[in-house]
């Protein structure tokens, strides 16, 4: 299927250009597309040439009109100037599209001229998408180069205003698939229609308020779990692959588990997929916001067991690093030397860290240990802050009877010079 539908791009492509890649030039220095098509009354003819003659960037490396609508760029005469016989094609569309990008985008040796890091792969792998495919089909509606690139004033995909650079993918991608009237006749799998809210539940994530808050441009955002040329929805038992390419180590344990073997839609069962909400310990255990208890109940079920030790243990520790804290706080701000205290209250805070990681094993075992060895820090901790409350106590208690027998000393200087004056 992939070589037959790249093999119709690439045949499109041939067809369209007349010479291939190597067709596609920096335009004449005269363009009378441009000029033309300004001057016209009708805004659907005309905005595309005031787009195209701002911030563009094949107008910033030579590129005009006629390389990719082909005609004579140099014609005042609009016959001439559309004449098919010079290869004329006027607006592009659906195969067409992919086939105009495609000869420059996809020949190495053009693009090594402008872009050589860039990659020349994309009408292949675009080939292989859900897009691409339902568009081999016949399908028109589906997405093509210039619904997400823009077809006039094209910018860099790391311009901030490009519809592709990291903040804009959401609003880019679900320009389609957040409009019910688009979508409607595309299912899921099992049938059901395809939603469109996918917007709405990702601007509750955690993801979200990572890119736009935050301003983690490294975060998630559509085209970084479905692929951006090659977009695909994930099949189920991939899930756990796409979250585990950030989530490298989650991802490993997870799949220790025996959860791994249960769950059909792996990370999405407990986290959601759009939605993904900042998870906590609340989640772990047996009360009201517990998923555990979604699947498992009883006071002899395993999972319950399981779960209830966990989050018994990650308390346990939680509440030792909060008073510890406090402690070492409290002496530092009265001057006592806690550094070494300091470090190993974030020694076990990482253990912390580590025992909510271990929790994707599901299994308490691996769990209670990581817990142990926080505890035993924060032990030693405590410790040392008894020591430095006795040392500060005896600190003060030799201040005061310094300042008292300095008070006592200046009582007595007080009195002699009394008693000198009199005498005199």
């Amino acid at each position: 299927m992939r070589s037959v539908v790249f093999s119709l791009v690439i045949a499109a492509g041939l067809t369209l250009s007349g010479s291939g890649a190597a067709a596609a030039q920096p335009a004449a220095t005269t363009n009378t597309c441009a000029s033309c098509h300004e001057g016209l009354s009708d805004a659907r003819l005309a905005r595309p040439a005031a787009t195209f003659a701002g911030q563009d960037v094949h107008r910033e490396n030579g590129f005009a009109c006629a390389d990719c609508h082909g005609g004579r760029a140099t014609a005042a005469d609009k016959t001439q100037a559309h004449d098919a016989g010079s290869g004329f094609k006027g607006k592009p569309s659906g195969q067409a599209v992919i086939a105009t990008c495609a000869r420059c985008h996809g020949d190495a040796v053009f693009m090594r001229r402008f872009a050589p890091r860039q990659r020349v792969d994309q009408a292949a792998e675009y080939a292989t998408s859900v897009h691409g495919m339902r568009l081999a089909s016949g399908d028109t509606r589906v997405a093509t180069c210039v619904s997400c690139h823009g077809a006039h004033g094209i910018r860099l995909v790391n311009d901030v205003k490009s519809p592709v650079f990291p903040t804009n993918v959401a609003a880019t991608c679900t320009a389609c698939h957040a409009d019910a009237s688009h979508m409607s006749g595309y299912t899921l799998p099992n049938k059901q229609p395809l939603p469109t809210n996918q917007l709405s539940l990702y601007q509750q994530s955690v993801h979200y308020l990572a890119l736009t808050k935050g301003n983690d441009l490294s975060a998630p955002t559509c085209n970084d779990c479905h692929g951006n040329h090659g977009a695909a929805p994930p099949g189920a038992g991939s899930v756990v692959n796409v979250c585990g390419t950030c989530h490298a180590v989650f991802a490993q344990k997870f799949a220790t588990s025996v959860h791994s073997q249960i769950f059909d839609k792996a990370c999405v069962e407990c986290h959601s997929n759009h939605a993904v909400r900042q998870p906590s310990d609340e989640m772990l255990g047996t009360g009201d916001r517990s998923l555990c208890a979604t699947c498992h109940s009883g006071a002899d079920d395993k999972g319950v067991i399981a779960a209830t030790q966990m989050r018994g243990d990650i308390e346990r520790l939680k509440a030792g690093l909060s008073r510890s804290a406090a402690v070492v706080a409290s002496l530092k701000n009265s001057g006592m030397e806690m550094s070494a205290q300091e470090l190993a209250i974030g020694n076990a805070r990482t253990r912390l860290t580590l025992a909510r990681t271990e929790v994707h094993t599901f299994d308490a075992a691996h769990v209670a240990p990581i817990v142990a060895e926080g505890v035993k820090m924060l032990a030693d901790v405590d410790a040392a802050g008894e020591t430095a409350t006795a040392e500060l106590r005896f600190r003060r208690r030799g201040l005061a009877v310094s300042l008292g027998a300095i008070l006592l000393v200046v009582i007595a200087l007080g009195l002699k010079i009394r008693q000198l004056d009199r005498r005199g």
